[in-house]
């Protein structure tokens, strides 16, 4: 898609972007020229490949204003609020960066030649043609925003997406624990998978080499895998209001299912084997066959 008018795809509603070479945001933002987009799959892009799940989806939400459903998700209306406020605030701290200077020395020191006549307003406006959404959020959120901002003064992580405090309810379904009450607490987003674990380990006294963690957001029927401990909850888009679900192995079950994956091993091995001894034996009878022909054919000469 190119230029600036509107794509030959009027009645697009649900598209599909895998495998492919998009690499910038900028070249994602050309799917506005197609209004009546609501769903989109982003996967296995080199956009998509170097950021986490939680960063991919609030800033797709957030720069696709007409998107329903992303990844299969639903976009629900506080997601879409959290995630244009998010990308206010980043967008606002880069901007905060070059009006100061900082951008501007750095490219100095690393590219003289290039940077040597750049000023902040040609930076400036290269942040908002990068940003084409920035203008509009940003008058959408200012009350808001501004009410947040001066709340918030005097703490110096305001506005940090890292330090963003977010509520989450922590509930164990586990045997041993899932009658307990859960645990309701506020987080920063920034807070590792394995802390979690080890607050849970305390509470609902579930071994943490046996945990296994889903999040699952509101309206949303389908649980999504916590899977590496060292990952943070922004990682894996944890929002708020999110709930975390806590299993228990069970040893015996996995023990169980390694002897039949052991057993299912050892049967295709000894079918290979057999398949093999089979193919060998066919192949020493051609050559018998083979010979028993030549012997009678030199014989008949």
């Amino acid at each position: 898609i190119e230029g600036g008018q509107p794509a030959d795809f009027p009645y697009l509603t649900s598209l599909q972007l895998a495998e492919t070479n998009i690499s910038t945001w900028t070249a994602l933002d050309q799917l506005n020229r197609i209004p009546s987009l609501r769903s989109l799959r982003l996967r296995n892009t080199p956009l998509t490949n170097t950021l986490g799940v939680g960063e991919v989806r609030s800033t797709a939400i957030a720069r696709l204003p007409n998107l329903e459903y992303f990844n299969a998700s639903p976009i629900t209306d506080r997601e879409r609020v959290e995630a244009e406020r998010r990308y206010v605030s980043t967008v606002s701290r880069e901007l905060l960066l070059i009006s100061s200077g900082v951008i501007l020395a750095a490219e100095r020191d690393t590219d003289v030649e290039g940077s040597a006549g750049n000023d902040d307003s040609a930076k400036q406006a290269q942040m908002f043609a990068k940003h084409p959404q920035f203008q509009l959020l940003v008058e959408k959120h200012k009350d808001t925003m501004l009410s947040l901002s001066n709340a918030g003064n005097g703490s110096t992580n305001q506005g940090s997406i890292g330090e963003e405090i977010i509520n989450v309810t922590i509930r164990s379904m586990a045997a041993a624990s899932c009658d307990m009450e859960p645990l309701r607490k506020r987080l920063p987003r920034s807070l590792k998978v394995g802390r979690i674990k080890t607050m849970c380990a305390k509470y609902f006294r579930v071994d943490i080499d046996l945990q296994m963690l889903h999040f699952r957001a509101e309206d949303d029927p389908f649980p999504s895998e916590l899977d590496d401990a060292e990952h943070s909850l922004f990682y894996y888009g944890v929002n708020d209001g999110a709930e975390i679900l806590v299993n228990e192995i069970d040893v015996e079950a996995l023990e169980r299912e390694k002897a039949r994956q052991l057993e299912d091993h050892s049967r295709r091995v000894k079918e290979q084997e057999q398949h093999v001894t089979v193919l060998q034996s066919m192949k020493k009878n051609d050559q018998r066959i083979n010979a028993l022909a030549t012997e009678m054919a030199q014989n008949r000469v």
